[in-house]
């Protein structure tokens, strides 16, 4: 499989939804006005191809300079656990530079895979949970 890698790559309400939806992503996707919102105020996108398909990406909210805070990952179940996760967060790190902190909140079944990428776990993350 050749793989490409496209930074800010424009993608449809349809081809999010349907990488949320394939991984079961815990998000409202019924409302696409609110997903088109999303996509258009994602200031960062890194997203893998084969050919014309999308394997999956890495949605990143940044000021690229001192933060970035990787939301979502996501790889289609079928392309999962052959190394496309990792390419897009070295693809991530290498774009943004040393300068930049790089921030997530992951889900215990990926602990391990963050911490292999060079994550250090912290205790300090607050949120205010919202309705949606």
């Amino acid at each position: 499989m050749k793989l490409e890698i496209k930074v800010n790559e424009p993608l449809t309400v349809e081809q999010v939804a349907m990488l949320y939806r394939e991984t079961e992503f815990a998000k409202p996707l019924d409302d696409t006005n609110r997903l088109q919102e999303m996509i258009n105020h994602t200031p960062l996108v890194f997203s893998a191809w084969s050919g014309e398909s999308l394997l999956g990406f890495a949605r990143c909210l940044t000021d690229f300079e001192y933060f970035c805070y990787l939301s979502d990952i996501l790889i289609l179940p079928s392309y999962q656990k052959q190394g496309i996760g990792k390419i897009l967060i070295n693809e991530m790190k290498e774009y943004l530079g040393t300068r930049t902190t790089i921030s997530l909140r992951a889900d215990d079944g990926a602990l391990g895979f963050y911490e292999q990428m060079g994550f250090e776990s912290t205790d300090k993350m607050y949120r205010i949970h919202r309705r949606g």
